[in-house]
């Protein structure tokens, strides 16, 4: 998207839709993919970061965001051998800090996932014990080479994904879950384990929030 389309777009936004909260589900680096570097990826990012906060300066909006598949580099490529060792995760953590906790920044920059209570800038009330939770679908993406080797579980990411979602359901909350790739692009046994916690607490999960297709759907 052109850079002026795309300053129209977040204008309209602020300015006549007005909205509470903001959720971004990434995919913000040019679809060149083999011409580019990952520093030029991770900078996508980062104009991206800078025109959404200068968009909403002086607002009371909530940024909620999590990247996509082509925010890593080479597209689609993310290991989880070791934390805290992506490039472009790390530098997105440091772009984020305004809009995440200092817990979830710490959190995110080990994989590429968090969570956080759902707190609106404006002071809307949300119910207790709501929770923001963040999950990377590029531990689910059949093009990531990485996974291949690691099927049990990347980056722990399910463990975690379930202690959330315990602590949400012992504290009466809601969570709100957002990701990149829409389950049905993911790798069955993604898919097989994650509707599975779907199912399991569904009366906890007031909704989710993907990317990734290019189109609208409902």
């Amino acid at each position: 998207m052109p850079t002026k389309t795309f300053a129209n777009m977040l204008d309209f936004i602020v300015n006549e839709v007005k909205p509470d909260v903001i959720f971004w589900t990434g995919d913000n680096s040019s679809h060149d993919t083999w011409k580019n570097t990952v520093e030029q990826v991770t900078e996508y990012t980062k104009t991206v970061t800078n025109m959404v906060k200068e968009a909403i300066e002086g607002t009371d909006i909530t940024v909620i965001p999590i990247h996509g598949n082509h925010d890593t580099w080479p597209v689609d490529t993310q290991d989880f051998s070791t934390p805290n060792s992506n490039y472009a995760i790390n530098h997105i953590s440091d772009m984020w800090y305004d809009w995440l906790t200092p817990e979830a920044i710490e959190k995110y920059a080990e994989y590429g996932y968090y969570s956080m209570d759902l707190k609106l800038n404006n002071g809307k009330q949300v119910p207790a014990g709501s929770r923001i939770i963040a999950y990377n679908t590029n531990t689910c993406d059949s093009l990531n080479f990485f996974v291949w080797g690691e099927r049990q579980d990347p980056a722990n990411q399910f463990a975690w994904l379930e202690q959330q979602l315990l602590e949400v359901e012992a504290q009466g909350g809601l969570a709100i879950m957002i990701g990149h790739y829409t389950p049905q692009d993911c790798q069955h046994q993604f898919g097989v384990r994650y509707r599975a916690l779907m199912e399991r607490f569904q009366h906890v999960i007031r909704f989710g929030v993907v990317g990734h297709t290019h189109l609208e759907t409902y």
